[in-house]
């Protein structure tokens, strides 16, 4: 399937058939989501894109409907629900724009012009006209068409540019003259005529464009010409032609920049970002950019590729230094010896050259004073180190590049940060194409994408990567990635042949500067498992407080070895884990490493078990693993702030059990597995808590855990049956009982007759069921378990009402589990109760009753944060409408429901939505 936003919106299927989205707002609806492939976009943004002030009655529920009729008119389920939003899920290759965009990045990674050409004509040649054309939507469309039309202008520029290199000078100037009519205040245009016109040896016809480029820009927006048309002219006053984009005005001009290599691609962002801060005004503001960011990451390539882009921008050249901040080494380039290399380099003859570092000093800013040239001050570890290169007047601009964002720097001489991130998906996937060719990623997609995910989109690995599998040609790229797959917990896979390109020796460079405490908490955090790291994680790693440890993680972060998420929450790339690893094993060794783990699942259970206190505060009393030593433990102040824990927490609770599990801490799983029950129910996350409890049940075995072995069968059983795979929850919940029964716990025999009777329910089995919770509640009552004969009782009334038709009797039971309930301030289980006596009220036939049991069930399920069963309050909220004649709020109840039901992905969507079909058609 292949989706076309360059012109206007269609999308082709098999055999270049055309799919017919006759709706505007469908078509408005699938470029929102196409603009941002694979990345979610907020259900409120979408609705604020189809109707902006025009909203229907029920905008979610509406914009539901919409997403099920694009889903149905693709026939793929390629778009997916997800917390953050909407997700649509294509490869690079089925959206022109995202092949434009590559195509155009790899362009710019190109030196040859022919090649560079060839790519920008195969770019451009996607488009089919204005972009978006015909839609009619929000700010997200609206924002989004200048936007790419901008970009198209950029390809073309660079197109043409690339032409005038390769000598066509004839053609390109009669294009740009159209161009500069539909454009007439944009200055790299009138810059390409001119350098046209000039090479074609029509110097007048030059003179005659920079004079009417200079009165559209007076006349439009009051302005002068900007320095890059005015070295022009000056050029062709000076009948020097060969000086179309660099001015030669003196004998020799610096070209220091390095080599920047094939493998720099995309970072428009931060290209765009560096053109704006350094050639948006001249002066002594905004004259220094600090490029910083993790080492690998390209800042030395960012850089260079910025210095060539805007040679002509710099007559009177470039200056470079490499200062060797993070040199293995440690032989910083001193100032002074930085200095005296770039009077060389400006032709000063030695006996000018004074003594004393200071009056060199001297000289260089005045050398500089009343040029215009680009310096660029690579590797940098200190402001300090930087200060005295710093060149007088305002016509030159330094760009310096850090691990470090050189604070000083910024706050003294206001220099601009530029922070510099992992390349996106695209990004990476480019570099690998202008490595190996489309052809050879387009073969294999999967191992392609593995590839990238193996280098963690860190452009030093990718580079290397890119070199293994160039220097294997014969080898498909699934035989590169299960070569990486191989060395995937270390970093053997990315040694290059020098200091320079061996990832372990680059990372070390910072590593190596880092205090001593730092550099511990730096190789213990890469003993976490998790996405991200808490700092009350790393203070549990490095046997610490959180104060303590907080300048730790500062102090990394300044050296990019670590990245702040949020507040209280850092990361790192995996590479950088993967080596902090290594770190971890080689020098703390085995057993505090040992350590290391154990304190951080301390903290991390002790600290669920106590959230979850909040979420079940009824639960049955749990016996933790012994400590390892002293501990912190986050407190909580009530059910939402422990509810908002586990919500951040919880896909590092979730490796942290298989962790566990895997390295011998078996208890920490299972318990760890037992806390997070509560939450995994709360938010419908089935599939994540059946496996979760997997883990439990083999950990148990392992260790002869006979209670923990039935409590994870029971909780499997459990969710098992919210998945609807009921045959294989019967077989755990009596899996469950049988271990009970030979434990011979009287309340676990309970629980796992009551789960047993769960699971009969949803089979239809009612009798049965009905059995099993006669059986439970008498085992709850001779217990004293209050909690759970109220559970029992409610059970019993639900099935009095759903399978004898008894609603007195329903009702009776229901009210005494309520009344039990509410004397131990148990609110789910209340919940509970009101759902069940809204089903029996509605059998007696009184609606009004029914409906108020529903809604105060479904406000104690939302004041518990429990998706599914507000889902299904609310559905049976629309029932009791739709009995009684009001097709159009049921309509709304069952929309509402609809919406939850997808988002939690469960069956009885599908249910739902024919049910509204039904009043729809």
């Amino acid at each position: 399937m292949e989706f076309r936003l360059l012109g206007p919106v269609e999308v082709r299927g098999d055999s270049d058939r055309r799919i017919d989205l006759a709706a505007n707002r469908l078509r408005v609806l699938l470029a929102a989501l196409l603009l941002r492939p694979n990345r979610p976009v907020a259900a409120q943004e979408l609705v604020d894109t189809l109707w902006e002030a025009d909203l229907p009655a029920r905008p979610r529920s509406t914009l539901q409907t919409y997403v099920s009729r694009l889903r149905s008119l693709l026939g793929q389920a390629i778009i997916s629900t997800e917390p953050a939003g909407y997700v649509i899920t294509v490869a690079p290759e089925q959206v022109d724009l995202t092949r434009f965009r590559a195509l155009v990045s790899s362009s710019m990674a190109v030196t040859e012009p022919s090649e560079r050409a060839r790519l920008l004509s195969e770019a451009l040649g996607l488009w089919r006209g204005e972009p978006l054309a015909g839609l009619t939507g929000g700010a997200l469309i609206r924002d989004a068409v200048p936007v790419l039309a901008e970009e198209r202008l950029h390809a073309t520029e660079l197109l043409l540019a690339s032409r005038i290199e390769l000598g066509e000078h004839a053609q390109v100037t009669s294009e740009l003259s159209g161009l500069t009519r539909r454009h007439p205040l944009r200055e790299p245009l009138w810059a390409l005529l001119m350098q046209a016109q000039i090479r074609a040896g029509r110097p007048a016809d030059a003179l005659a464009t920079y004079s009417e480029a200079s009165r559209r820009l007076a006349d439009e927006l009051g302005l002068d010409p900007g320095p890059a048309l005015r070295r022009l002219h000056q050029a062709v006053l000076a009948t020097d032609a060969r000086a179309a984009a660099v001015r030669t005005s003196r004998e020799v001009i610096p070209h220091q920049l390095p080599t920047g290599g094939r493998s720099f691609v995309g970072r428009t962002k931060e290209l765009a970002e560096l053109d704006q801060v350094l050639l948006g005004s001249i002066g002594p503001t905004a004259s220094i950019a600090v490029i910083s960011g993790t080492a690998g990451v390209g800042k030395t390539a960012l850089a260079v590729a910025w210095g060539e882009r805007v040679a002509a921008e710099f007559p009177d050249g470039q200056l470079y230094v490499n200062l060797r901040g993070f040199d293995p080494s440690g032989d910083l380039v001193a100032p002074e010896d930085a200095v005296r290399g770039f009077l060389d380099a400006l032709q000063t003859a030695p006996g000018r050259v004074p003594f004393g570092v200071a009056a060199q000093a001297a000289l260089y800013r005045t050398l500089l004073a009343e040029r215009r040239a680009l310096i660029v001050l690579d590797n940098a570890r200190s402001a300090a180190q930087v200060r005295p290169l710093l060149p007088g007047g305002g016509g030159c601009r330094v760009l310096v590049t850090s691990r470090s964002r050189l604070p000083g720097l910024l706050a003294g001489e206001g220099a601009h940060p530029v922070s510099l991130d992992l390349m996106d998906w695209d990004q990476a996937y480019s570099l690998l194409v202008g490595a190996l060719g489309a052809g050879r990623l387009e073969a294999e997609p999967a191992a392609a994408e593995e590839l990238v995910s193996l280098a963690a989109r860190l452009p030093l690995a990718l580079s290397l990567v890119a070199a293994h599998a160039a220097a294997h040609p014969a080898w498909s790229l699934e035989a590169v990635a299960l070569d990486l797959r191989r060395t995937r917990q270390g970093l053997d896979a990315f040694a290059g042949e020098d200091q320079l390109t061996d990832l372990r020796g680059v990372f070390s460079w910072s590593y190596q500067l880092a205090t001593s405490s730092s550099a511990r908490v730096f190789r213990l955090s890469g003993l976490h498992p998790g996405p991200d790291l808490p700092v009350a994680a790393a203070a549990a790693l490095a046997g610490t407080t959180p104060d303590r440890v907080r300048p730790a993680l500062a102090e990394l972060e300044r050296a990019h070895l670590v990245n702040q998420l949020a507040p209280e929450r850092y990361t790192s790339h995996d590479l950088l884990r993967v080596y902090a690893a290594e770190l971890a094993r080689a020098v703390d060794k085995e057993d505090e490493c040992r350590l290391a783990l154990w304190r951080l699942l301390d903290h991390y259970l002790r600290t669920a078990d106590a959230g979850d206190q909040w979420l079940r505060p009824h639960r049955d009393p749990d016996v933790l693993p012994e400590l390892c030593g002293t501990t912190n433990v986050q407190s909580f102040g009530g059910y939402q702030e422990a509810f908002d824990w586990f919500e951040v927490e919880h896909p590092n609770l979730v490796v942290l059990i298989e962790h566990a599990a895997r390295n011998g801490f078996d208890g920490h799983a299972t318990h760890l597995a037992r806390t997070i029950t509560g939450f995994f129910e709360r938010r419908g996350l089935w599939n994540t808590w059946v496996d979760v409890m997997q883990t439990a049940v083999e950990c148990c075995e392992r260790s002869g855990d006979m209670p923990g072995q039935v409590m994870a069968h029971r909780y499997r059983a459990h969710a098992l049956t919210r998945q609807s795979r009921l045959d294989e929850a019967l077989v755990e919940s009596q899996t469950a009982l049988d271990l009970a029964v030979q434990a011979g716990d009287q309340v676990a025999q309970a629980w796992c007759q009551r789960v047993v009777a769960f699971v009969l329910a949803h089979q239809e089995r009612l009798k049965e069921s009905y059995e099993h919770d006669l059986i439970a509640s008498e085992l709850f009552k001779a217990s004293g378990h209050r909690t759970g004969q109220a559970l029992a009782l409610n059970s019993l009334g639900w099935l009095h009402a759903s399978t004898f038709g008894e609603y007195d009797q329903a009702v009776a039971y229901c009210l005494q589990a309520q009344q039990l309930y509410q004397e131990v301030d148990h609110k789910l289980g209340e919940a509970a109760t009101w759902d069940h006596l809204g089903y029996a009220n509605r059998g007696l036939g009184d609606h009004a009753e029914a409906a108020r049991c529903y809604r105060e069930a479904l406000s104690l399920y939302q004041e518990l944060n429990d998706l599914y069963y507000q889902a299904l309050m609310l559905q049976s909220l629309g029932d009791v409408e739709h009995e009684l004649g009001d097709q159009e709020a049921a309509g709304g109840y069952w929309q509402a429901s609809l919406d939850l039901l997808l988002e939690l992905n469960h069956p009885d969507a599908e249910t739902l939505d024919d049910k509204l079909r039904s009043i729809g058609s």
